[in-house]
């Protein structure tokens, strides 16, 4: 079996060099194609839009507000990106948005492949990196979205990994300086999540190497100070301008922490979670976590202990996930961060632990291979389709797609050592035919909203505009309409409660309710809720 692996071993690495290359290239220009395509989203990312375009309109970079009021759920420094990036491009589009995401993305592959080639080979840091970012959630979701969690991905890997390259070299102060710095940047992004993350790497890395006493080596004592001077240096700031109790703050950025633990959902959503996360996990991030079979054999902690790399990666994701796996909200994207460890191990596993005939990878691989098939043919559905077969060049592109398609099956059928090179190219397909199919349809429903909130914003001009109580603002589902209304206005769309002589206010059903008020125009907000623009008299 070992003469079988290492010949196969071999072959992959003398036959292949060229394969990662030409997959990036196709890859980032599948992405970037269709970048800016998509108007602005009508969850998340339209709250990470406003916020930045609030702190611009206002001048005040230290001090994040939502509708003008103070926006304590996330710290800033994403917005800061979002930020240079509008000033880079000079213009406020989806493209400018996205732009840092796509160059956090980029990062996230190269810096993933550089630390995997490094310590076991080109080929296994190659596939890690290419699967890390072809994978379905990645790619046919986080990737299009301009959100913090590739962002933060790519810092919290970085910190994670970097405790093994430093550990690996004795050098204890440059581990625990440049990884609280790294965990003080990732804090900045998005709160409180990097510091767990931080505490449980330190503690499984060393408890698994028996070494906890370099828990207490001074150099981390430093680096918790290097961590409490760059968040602190933040704080400070903010709070030189805010007068307003650190309680405020802190209970908010606990609370976005906790809310989806069993703190917050009980015994019984938390038991069904432990047993349900895992099949999530796969489903999120398929189809290379079929991959996952090839830890279901005999004597695999002795196979995984027998790289030191591999084994940091094993006991990192392993101590890492349990925040997740303990929590039973939690959405796909969060987990983005820790799946470069996981694909690293799986990835290790397939190239360097398993041969074309190992049970485990023989069914994965003749799932991808029934997948691409019954892809080459499905595709074709499109042409059928109401919505899609009108669409231009939908025949000549169904065409290519399945014939592309097709061809991958039949080399997947021939090739036994590289098929999970040709699945990553299926998946790069599948997301071009996601371009060409599913994304029309999907910019059609937000540009409605887009023009419907710009339409209502050019009628407001030269009047002051509110959010009535609780029209807008009280949840993400708004922020889309409310980015385009104040990107129109130039001006902050706040909510008030007050009736201003002479204003303008957004205003629903639910809100009206027992008030008198002229209404002016109509509006319809996400998810077709209506609204109205109106006058009280």
């Amino acid at each position: 079996m070992e003469a079988l692996t290492t010949a196969n071993r071999l072959t992959v690495g003398s036959t292949t060099n060229w394969w990662p290359l030409v997959l990036c290239a196709g890859l980032a220009f599948t992405l970037v194609s269709h970048l800016g395509f998509m108007p602005l989203d009508t969850g998340d990312e339209a709250r990470r839009a406003l916020v930045s375009l609030e702190m611009m309109l206002s001048g005040d970079y230290i001090t994040p507000t939502l509708h003008g009021e103070r926006y304590f759920n996330k710290p800033p420094l994403f917005n800061w990106l979002i930020i240079a990036s509008y000033r880079l491009f000079g213009n406020y589009s989806s493209f400018a948005l996205r732009f840092p995401m796509f160059v956090s993305l980029l990062l996230l592959g190269l810096v993933l492949f550089r630390f995997v080639r490094k310590e076991i080979n080109p080929v296994v840091g190659g596939a890690a990196a290419l699967m890390m970012l072809t994978n379905g959630r990645v790619l046919l979701y986080d990737s299009m979205l301009g959100l913090i969690e590739i962002t933060f991905s790519l810092v919290t890997y970085t910190a994670i990994v970097l405790v093994y390259r430093y550990d690996q070299k004795r050098s204890y102060w440059w581990l625990y300086l440049t990884t609280y710095a790294l965990t003080a940047v990732a804090f900045l992004l998005k709160g409180l999540p990097p510091v767990a993350f931080q505490g449980l790497t330190l503690l499984g890395w060393f408890a698994y190497t028996r070494r906890t006493r370099l828990l207490f080596h001074p150099a981390h004592f430093a680096g918790i100070g290097v961590f409490v001077l760059i968040t602190g240096a933040y704080y400070w700031t903010y709070f030189s301008r805010n007068a307003i109790p650190l309680q405020d703050v802190a209970g908010v950025l606990f609370t976005e922490s906790a809310k989806r633990t069993g703190l917050y959902f009980g015994w019984g959503a938390t038991l069904l979670h432990l047993i349900t996360f895992p099949f999530e996990l796969t489903y999120h991030f398929a189809p290379f976590t079929l991959l996952l079979v090839l830890l279901i054999r005999r004597g695999i902690g002795k196979v995984l202990a027998g790289n030191p790399f591999i084994a940091f990666n094993a006991v990192s994701f392993s101590s890492t996930v349990v925040i997740y796996w303990l929590s039973p909200q939690v959405y796909g994207r969060y987990l983005i961060g820790l799946m470069p460890m996981l694909f690293t191990v799986l990835a290790y596993l397939y190239y360097e632990h398993s041969s074309p005939a190992s049970r485990g990878r023989w069914w994965v691989e003749r799932i991808w291979l029934v997948t691409t098939v019954v892809l080459a043919l499905g595709c074709w559905a499109v042409i059928f389709y109401p919505t899609t077969r009108v669409l231009p060049g939908a025949f000549a592109k169904t065409a290519a797609l399945s014939v592309l398609l097709a061809g991958l099956a039949w080399f997947m059928l021939r090739d036994a050592r590289n098929r999970l090179s040709l699945m990553i190219a299926v998946l790069i397909v599948v997301r071009m035919g996601f371009n060409w199919f599913a994304l029309p349809g999907r910019a059609a429903k937000r540009e409605f909203y887009r023009d419907a909130a710009v339409k209502a914003a050019r009628l407001t001009l030269g009047h002051p505009l509110y959010g009535y109580k609780t029209t807008v603002g009280d949840g993400p589902a708004t922020d889309v309409s409310s980015f385009h209304i104040t990107l129109t206005r130039g001006d902050i769309l706040r909510k008030t409660s007050k009736k201003i002589p002479g204003a303008y206010y957004i205003a629903d059903s639910v809100s009206l309710a027992h008030e008198s008020a002229r209404t002016v125009a109509q509006l319809v907000l996400f998810d077709r809720h209506p609204a109205s623009i109106v006058v009280f008299e």
